[in-house]
């Protein structure tokens, strides 16, 4: 009797005010239906004739079976509205997990800021600068919004980087992308330390090694998510429900979007750490082999001034698409593919991106998630046989000699 007493008090109801209308409204209005029928029936009785009369003539009238009836027919609709409001009961599925890892890392130095590139149609109608990074920034959110179930380290750079630990919120990850600019960071534009931090963030349990311990413990950047843990096997007395527990090694990517760099040491062997580690590097290219002037910005607003930035000698500094370094990098991660060049003027196209990305080795997981089941068969079943009783029982009862009563 508890087990069925805590089975329906844990029920919830999808439509909660049907589920009023069957307990409150549905009972009520039969009752009155009921009344009113009884209340015609006298009064029609009353116009056949003397009531003695035609009392007789009625003798095998059921007015107990009647009610009967309308009792049944009471229950059943309650019944079916009840199933109606979609009653529900929270269960445990087992579901696969396959995703991949990937770090979008976003140059953000000044020369991202130069303007010779074309515009697209969303800068055009936010009015948006037609600036690399612009450009950048939105070929992150296209190659983002491709990669559902995927994880997402978004990470800005220039002479430092800052990252975001992975998360399945992609909103959060493409705001993060576009939050900070130039200002927020030291001026340069340091692929090493972008590449570093990265593999840092895609595998935390080398926290200690290869120099990952350097990027501090704020914010628990690599770190597990809550509710996943890399140890397969989970902690003693820890509960299974949404703990993710990885059959099959998630596939690991690291895109980085700039408009160059130089293939140094420093950087070529963050590079072979990331290929030894297997990860891979997929590299984007943005601006023309034609370049631009490069201005100061704001140290404020972290927006572009009209002063152009200058060198040592006081002349203007032009900066260029970089193809050379970003194509010795792309062949020391293992394969010269993976460098490529986004597209100068006209619209982006992210496919060729997200179909580098999802070559990668995707990884699988398993995990009880927490669902709701819909539990209205008995309800509709009991509903749709009190109303097959209800229609079954007659009005009248039996009587051998109904003349003589």
């Amino acid at each position: 009797m508890n087990t069925v007493w805590n089975y329906l008090v844990s029920i919830e109801f999808e439509t909660q005010w049907l589920f009023w209308i069957a307990i409150l409204v549905a009972p009520v209005a039969v009752a009155l239906l009921h009344l009113y029928d009884r209340w015609r029936r006298t009064v029609m009785t009353r116009r056949l004739g003397d009531l003695a009369v035609v009392s007789r003539l009625m003798s095998t009238s059921s007015p107990k079976r009647r009610l009967i009836k309308d009792s049944l027919a009471a229950g059943g609709l309650v019944l079916l509205l009840v199933a109606a409001a979609r009653p529900q009961i929270e269960g445990r599925r087992k579901v696969e997990v396959r995703g991949l890892d990937v770090v979008v890392a976003v140059d953000v130095s000044k020369s991202m800021l130069v303007d010779d590139i074309g515009p697209t149609a969303r800068m055009t109608t936010r009015k948006l600068p037609t600036t690399r990074l612009e450009r950048a920034r939105e070929m992150a959110t296209l190659v983002i919004d491709k990669l559902p179930g995927d994880r997402i380290g978004p990470v800005v750079f220039a002479g430092a980087a800052s990252h975001f630990p992975l998360t399945e919120d992609h909103e959060v990850a493409i705001r993060f992308l576009n939050d900070l600019g130039p200002a927020d960071l030291p001026q340069g534009s340091n692929l090493g330390e972008v590449l570093r931090v990265s593999r840092c963030l895609l595998r935390p349990d080398l926290y200690d090694d290869l120099g990952c311990s350097r990027i501090g413990r704020r914010g628990h950047g690599g770190d597990p998510l809550h509710g996943e843990s890399l140890d397969p096997k989970g902690k003693p007395g820890e509960p299974t429900d949404d703990v993710l527990v990885e059959k099959v090694e998630r596939g690991k990517a690291i895109m980085i979007l700039s408009d160059g760099g130089d293939p140094d040491e420093e950087t070529l062997r963050e590079v072979t750490n990331a290929r030894e580690l297997g990860i891979a590097v997929v590299f984007v290219g943005f601006g023309t082999e034609q370049g631009g002037l490069v201005y100061d910005i704001d140290p404020f607003s972290g927006k572009r001034t009209t002063n152009p930035k200058r060198g040592p000698d006081g002349g203007t500094v032009t900066s260029k698409r970089e193809d050379a370094g970003m194509a010795a990098l792309a062949e020391a991660s293992g394969d010269p593919k993976r460098y490529l060049v986004a597209s100068e003027r006209g619209e982006l196209d992210p496919q060729p991106i997200v179909d580098m990305l999802k070559a990668v080795n995707r990884g699988l997981a398993e995990k009880k998630i927490k669902e709701m089941r819909d539990v209205f068969e008995p309800f509709l079943f009991a509903g749709l046989m009190l109303l097959v009783i209800e229609v079954a029982i007659g009005t009248r009862r039996r009587q051998k000699y109904p003349e003589a009563a």
